[in-house]
């Protein structure tokens, strides 16, 4: 990064290379917000952050028992 004598232009250009690698990274299928952890899982194609792992999970994969009873 270049620093200038000038602390507000110093400061936005820091905020928009910032701006710029956050809009680099995946959004998750849930929340829609950019996954910024280290890992994320990938379900076929939906990707999901650590937060809503859970969620996702269960509102794909939940069934009843009964379902499967013979």
């Amino acid at each position: 990064m270049f620093i200038t004598g000038d602390p507000l232009a110093d400061f936005d250009r820091y905020d928009a290379e910032q701006q710029e690698k956050l809009e680099q990274l995946p959004k998750c299928c849930c929340c829609r917000e950019r996954i910024q952890d280290e890992d994320l899982y990938d379900f076929d194609g939906d990707l999901v952050c650590d937060e809503c792992l859970h969620d996702y999970v269960r509102e794909k994969f939940k069934k009843p028992t009964e379902n499967y009873i013979r």
